[in-house]
C-alpha cells in the first residue's frame, strides 16, 4: 500500500501545473499568421496569396504545420485568434487556410476575436491603435487562466495584465527573395540573415512553445512567465530556429538553407 502511495506521489510531482485544463494559445492575425501583401510588387507575388474584401493578404510561412503539430503534441492546447481586423474579414481569411486533413483554422480554433472584442481605453486619436484598444479575454474567453495563457503578437502592448503576451517577431514586409536594393528601408530586411528569420518565425514560435511547456512541466512555474521569459532570452538564437525545424516531420533533416529557400 506504502509503495503504491508512494508511486502515486511520484507521477503526481512530474504532473504539469495546468494537468487537466486547457493551455490557451492566442495567436494575432496581422503581421502574426499572415502578413499584407502588395501584389503590383514581383518579389510579393505568392501562389499561396489570399484575397479578401480587396486586399492580398499570405499566410505566415510553416503556419499551418505549426498548428497541426501543437495540437497532435498537446491534447490540452487551445488556439485562438484575437485580431483587430473585422469579424467578416478575420473568418473569411481562416476559412481560407487548410491543415492537411482539410480542416480550416476555423475549424480548429477555440476562439475567434475581431474588431469588436477590443476593449477601448482611450478615445485620444493621437495614440496608436494598440494604445487605444486592448485585447482582453473575459468576455470572448470566459474560462481561460491567465497562468495557462499566451497571446503571440507583433504588437505584444495590446494585452493588459493578468494576459501575457509575447513578440510574433514580425518586422518586415513579406519577400520572395531578399531585396538588397530595399535593404535598410522601414520595413523591409536590412540583411539576408534578417530576412530569413521573418519568413521562419513561425518555427522559432513552436520550439518557444515547446521548450516553455517541458520548463513549466519541470519546475512547477507558471507556463506564461516561462514563456516570457524564454521569448526575451533565446528569440533570436538561430538554434532555437534549428530546433522548431527539427520539430516538424516534414523539414527534419533538411538543411537549414533549402527550409530559408522557401
Amino acid at each position: 500500500m506504502k509503495a503504491r502511495l508512494v508511486a502515486l506521489l511520484l507521477i503526481l510531482s512530474f504532473q504539469p501545473a495546468w494537468a487537466g485544463t486547457p493551455l490557451d494559445i492566442v495567436f494575432d492575425i496581422d503581421w502574426t499568421t499572415f502578413y499584407t501583401v502588395h501584389s503590383e510588387d514581383p518579389n510579393e507575388r505568392s501562389s499561396k496569396s489570399i484575397q479578401i474584401e480587396g486586399k492580398t493578404y499570405r499566410p505566415t510561412d510553416h503556419l499551418t504545420e505549426v498548428i497541426e503539430h501543437l495540437l497532435k503534441t498537446h491534447p490540452d492546447i487551445r488556439i485562438s485568434f484575437f485580431s483587430g481586423g473585422t469579424q467578416s474579414r478575420n473568418m473569411t481569411l481562416l476559412e481560407s487556410v487548410k491543415l492537411s486533413d482539410g480542416r480550416s483554422l476555423v475549424d480548429i480554433s477555440h476562439r475567434i476575436l475581431s474588431y469588436e472584442d477590443l476593449t477601448v481605453v482611450s478615445q485620444n486619436k493621437t495614440l496608436k491603435f494598440s494604445e487605444q484598444h486592448k485585447k482582453v479575454l473575459n468576455q470572448g474567453i470566459p474560462d481561460w487562466n491567465p497562468k495557462n495563457t499566451l497571446l503571440i503578437d507583433d504588437q505584444p502592448e495590446f494585452a493588459v495584465k493578468p494576459l501575457k503576451s509575447v513578440s510574433s517577431l514580425g518586422h518586415f514586409n513579406f519577400q520572395q527573395k531578399f531585396d538588397v536594393s530595399r535593404a535598410g528601408e522601414k520595413f523591409f530586411p536590412a540583411s539576408e540573415i534578417e530576412w530569413k528569420m521573418e519568413r521562419n518565425k513561425a518555427l522559432v514560435w513552436l520550439a518557444l512553445l515547446e521548450n516553455a511547456i517541458a520548463e513549466s512541466a519541470r519546475t512547477g512555474k507558471d507556463f506564461s512567465t516561462v514563456a516570457q521569459e524564454l521569448w526575451t532570452r533565446d528569440s533570436k538564437n538561430p538554434f532555437i530556429l534549428k530546433q522548431g525545424q527539427d520539430l516538424l516531420p516534414s523539414l527534419k533533416g533538411q538543411a537549414c538553407r533549402k527550409i530559408f529557400a522557401l
